[in-house]
């Protein structure tokens, strides 16, 4: 054999010896990859901004893979059956929302019954565990324009109520569901002329005088735009729309620090700071995203 060939083969040897030594000397460390956790929201502003924030929390200390291409994702009807599923894992919704339209329970007033039977049938059909609320009650309101409701000397809709020849503002939809006009002139005698507006025209109609008062939603944005006011439901006419953060059983079981993430939301947001964050992206047309991490770091959450 040539001295090359016996060189050759000595070399071969040599280097899978070396080999088999990196292979015995060094150990693999394996990293195991984190949950991935879905968040959803339905497709406004308030839900876009509550959708950010929880995502937020979760980046920062939930030690999880967040996937935020469900913010938005549709409404209750949607949501709800794609949380059943598993297809998300945490949304936020509403206490008035979740008991009435998807538990199918007739209307209740008491905002802390509400919640906790919410929160017991939830956990035990499909073990989804609803976190305390998050401070803002998203319900029906009446409002009118500052102007008015100080030439008028109103405050609630019991002062609403006692004045005559007023106009009406709602959609088609507010002068037949009970828990709007109807309802509200069985609780209070508020009486006056319906005039039906797309729900887009409501504010500058009533900025134009076209109306007197108009039925909103008691945290939109655009309520701060026109400058209205909100009058009290001094009788608790309402139900309460209190929004909370619902997460799948599987999740928390399986990582608590979930939970530990998404607590600075308990209280944090009351009705006046939520109209503010809606208008910054209702009006003032600014990213949600943006918004709902500007405020966390504000807070010092982030």
């Amino acid at each position: 054999m040539s001295f090359k060939k016996i060189l050759g083969i000595l070399l071969m040897i040599c280097m899978a010896v070396a080999l088999a030594g990196c292979g015995t000397s060094e150990t693999t460390t394996k990293v195991e990859p984190k949950m991935k956790v879905v968040v959803g929201a339905k497709p406004f502003a308030e839900q876009y901004i509550l959708g950010n924030m929880i995502a937020e929390l979760l980046k920062a200390k939930g030690n999880v893979d967040v996937d935020t291409s469900k913010i938005g994702m549709g409404q209750t009807e949607m949501l709800a059956p794609a949380m059943e599923k598993g297809e998300i894992d945490i949304y936020p919704e509403y206490t008035g929302t979740a008991w009435m339209v998807v538990l199918k329970q007739p209307l209740e007033k008491d905002k802390n019954v509400i919640f906790n039977k919410t929160k017991d049938m939830y956990a035990s059909k499909w073990n989804i565990q609803w976190m305390p609320p998050v401070g803002f009650n998203d319900t029906f309101a009446l409002a009118v324009t500052a102007d008015f409701a100080k030439e008028h000397n109103l405050k609630t809709i019991s002062d609403l109520a006692k004045m005559d020849g007023l106009t009406l503002l709602g959609d088609p939809n507010a002068f037949t569901r009970e828990d709007e006009y109807p309802g509200l002139e069985k609780t209070y005698g508020l009486k006056g002329q319906s005039k039906v507006v797309d729900v887009n025209f409501y504010y500058e109609a009533l900025k134009q005088k076209q109306a007197d008062v108009a039925l909103v939603f008691s945290t939109d944005g655009r309520l701060k735009q026109y400058n209205l006011v909100v009058l009290e439901d001094d009788k608790s006419f309402f139900p309460p729309y209190q929004c909370a953060v619902m997460v799948r059983g599987d999740i928390l079981k399986k990582n608590p620090k979930v939970q530990e993430a998404l607590a600075p939301l308990n209280g944090l947001l009351n009705d006046t700071t939520m109209v503010d964050l809606n208008y910054q992206v209702e009006v003032e047309k600014k990213d949600p995203a943006e918004v709902a991490k500007a405020f966390l770091k504000s807070k010092g959450l982030i």
